[in-house]
């Protein structure tokens, strides 16, 4: 499953979480079928399964939605109960819109929002009081949270354009590109995701039954979503990325669309109906290489440089720049000598803790 450190982080975020509220990890290990020792301080993961089961049971205990990161509690099984609800409106964008308007009435603390211009779509998530949020989970949950639930929703991926986030990254970035299916920005002014606008008027597809079974699954996959069809954009991306990583080169349209069995005029029509260009699609796989090179501690950055195919070192400062907001050779002491803030580390709790050592 995709994005192990991602999850592992949102996992310890939750624990951090449960065990500030005086609730005891044994027991609610117990009550999620989850061997204690599988979230002993020092394993390196916690399996997506371990997270989901945790996930579900974490929340009931604390009777928070959002799990002690706000002012004030969300009551646990509001969003499945808000889904419940918005099955019933004809399009993506009415159902949205509906969603955010429970939430605007649920809670102060953290609010959605979701505007068009033009053909781009932009869902915001601003939070009241963000240094409550301090592993940035809610950020990041919810911005995974909506394009899964709306893909499912209609039945089909949709592809995102852009994620933008006011901090630094927690893992390698390739994990972010991962679990948020686009190109990741960080240090920015606001956290938002934006897709192509059409997406809105996809009409629902789901029924009330489909639902609870959606909301009663134990694994939490971050990476795709089940009974979606992959976007045309996610599956020409996994063929350049293998391709790049293998001979450092990238497949032109006209091999990929050999690849599908269509023309290239065909394969440029479907992804443009998704929002992008053959063209801004091989500079989204480009960034994706290089940023995952750079996590790559003994490969040199000059080469990196070389394999990117940047005539001069500058051009790979100044791209890496503008995408992650640091120069590459922070943005490799970042990954590599973990100066990025660390997951929350439950071995400085109190004795409850002991146990699982």
């Amino acid at each position: 499953m995709g994005a192990p450190n991602l999850i592992t982080r949102y996992a310890r975020a939750m624990l951090h979480a449960a065990d500030r509220q005086g609730k005891d990890l044994t027991e609610l290990c117990r009550a999620a079928g989850v061997d204690p020792e599988e979230i002993r301080p020092d394993v390196p993961t916690i399996s997506a399964e371990t997270f989901g089961r945790l996930n579900r049971v974490i929340k009931v205990a604390l009777d928070d939605e959002f799990c002690g990161f706000t002012a004030r509690r969300c009551k646990a099984g509001t969003l499945p109960f808000i889904c419940e609800s918005i099955i019933r409106e004809d399009t993506l964008g009415h159902a949205l819109r509906r969603a955010f308007r429970f939430y605007a009435l649920l809670s102060d603390d953290l609010s959605f929002s979701l505007d068009e211009d033009g053909d781009i779509a932009t869902l915001g998530l601003t939070l009241a009081q963000p240094e409550i949020d301090q592993f940035h989970y809610l950020h990041e949950w919810w911005l995974i949270i909506w394009p899964h639930l709306s893909s499912w929703l209609i039945g089909e991926e949709i592809p995102v354009i852009r994620v933008d986030f006011p901090y630094a990254p927690s893992v390698d970035v390739d994990e972010y590109i991962e679990a948020f299916w686009g190109p990741c920005h960080f240090l920015q002014s606001a956290a938002r995701l934006q897709f192509p606008a059409r997406f809105l008027r996809r009409r629902i597809i789901r029924s009330l039954d489909d639902v609870t079974q959606f909301f009663t699954g134990t694994t939490i996959n971050l990476v795709s979503v089940g009974g979606v069809h992959r976007s045309w954009k996610t599956l020409i991306k996994t063929k350049m990325k293998e391709c790049l990583f293998k001979t450092e080169n990238l497949l032109s349209i006209e091999d990929l669309a050999q690849e599908f069995n269509m023309s290239s005029q065909t394969l440029r029509r479907r992804l443009e109906d998704e929002g992008i260009s053959f063209r801004a699609l091989k500079e989204e796989v480009r960034r994706e290489v290089i940023l995952k090179w750079l996590s790559e501690p003994d490969l040199p950055i000059g080469e990196v440089s070389l394999r990117a195919g940047f005539a001069e070192r500058n051009g790979l400062v100044r791209a890496v720049r503008s995408w992650v907001g640091v120069s590459p050779k922070e943005y490799r002491g970042m990954m590599v000598d973990g100066r990025i803030p660390p997951a929350p580390d439950l071995s400085a709790n109190d004795r409850r803790v002991g146990s699982f050592r």
